[in-house]
């Protein structure tokens, strides 16, 4: 069997496409890619997972990959969605990893499940933009015009977002060499020598292509999702928490993330001086092994209590 095209069937009969990497019977974590994305993004980690006995499980979101598309996509129903996903996976107590765009789901999963969940580690996460921007903490650190109109407009105008999606898609898959040698040259310095070597380069050429096997329809919902307040109760995840986020990061707003770190109650932030959006591609390793450390501290404090 593939580990990285399995399909699982939910109790209501829907089908979620998903990988797995690293120890097949190792501690698990799911882990929940960026936008656009596919649960390829994952097999960067691989060998990382499998020295630190990890079972990475990484599923399609809705419209992604191997995953149908959801009619009515918002936060909440994509939450439970990803609970009955863990059920029917036979996963009671695991841990999450969110990467860019997977963030808010990570975080929202984390307060519905509250002590099922191991530890929580969000790589450059796309904060709740919204939420930030109502916040005091906006008047002294405002996001960017150019965050504010995508990420606060641009979702809105789906006349405009659907068609560009689908087209994206549709150029995409009919040339992702060009997409792949444009992306640093648009990209930050800082982002751009990751961006260049031949690894990375592959990598981000597989896993859109696999994003974008259905149309754009994953990433323009993934953006309305992104736009509005997430509804989440911050309080609610009581797992130990860890945040990287770049200074130099212009692809999320840096300021929604950093302030998602303040509000999450056992959150550890690492703010990385000069870093962009593509820092993980280099220190893989470095966040497993964060991530292992704090699920088997979790583990060891629950057996302790119980």
């Amino acid at each position: 069997m593939l580990r990285d095209s399995q399909i699982l069937v939910l109790p209501n009969g829907s089908t979620v496409g998903y990988a797995e990497y690293g120890a097949p019977d190792g501690q698990p974590v799911i882990a929940l890619h960026g936008a656009p994305a596919s649960r390829l993004m994952f097999s960067a980690a691989d060998a990382a997972a499998k020295s630190y006995g990890l079972r990475v499980v990484a599923p399609d979101r809705p419209g992604y990959g191997l995953t149908p598309f959801d009619d009515h996509p918002a936060l909440a129903p994509r939450t439970e969605w990803l609970h009955a996903f863990a059920n029917a996976l036979g996963l009671n107590r695991f841990a999450l990893l969110g990467v860019s765009g997977g963030s808010p789901y990570a975080v929202s999963l984390a307060a519905l499940l509250k002590d099922r969940i191991t530890a929580l580690a969000l790589v450059s996460p796309m904060g709740p933009v919204a939420d930030y921007v109502a916040s005091p903490d906006a008047a002294l650190d405002p996001v960017s015009f150019l965050h504010d109109r995508f990420f606060m407009h641009m979702p809105y105008r789906t006349w405009l977002t659907h068609p560009l999606g689908d087209l994206s898609a549709w150029i995409y898959r009919h040339g992702p060499e060009v997409f792949i040698s444009l992306m640093p040259k648009l990209a930050s310095s800082v982002d751009a020598e990751i961006l260049s070597r031949a690894d990375v380069a592959q990598l981000m050429r597989t896993m859109t292509l696999e994003a974008f096997r259905q149309g754009g329809s994953g990433g323009t919902a993934d953006l309305e999702i992104y736009g509005r307040p997430w509804g989440v109760h911050f309080r609610d995840v009581t797992a130990p928490a860890v945040v990287w986020q770049g200074t130099e990061d212009h692809v999320v707003p840096p300021q929604a993330a950093r302030w998602l770190a303040r509000q999450l109650p056992k959150c550890t932030l690492h703010s990385l001086e000069g870093v962009g959006h593509f820092w993980i591609f280099e220190h893989v390793e470095d966040v497993v092994s964060e991530l292992a450390s704090l699920m088997s501290q979790n583990t060891a404090a629950s057996v302790r209590v119980s």
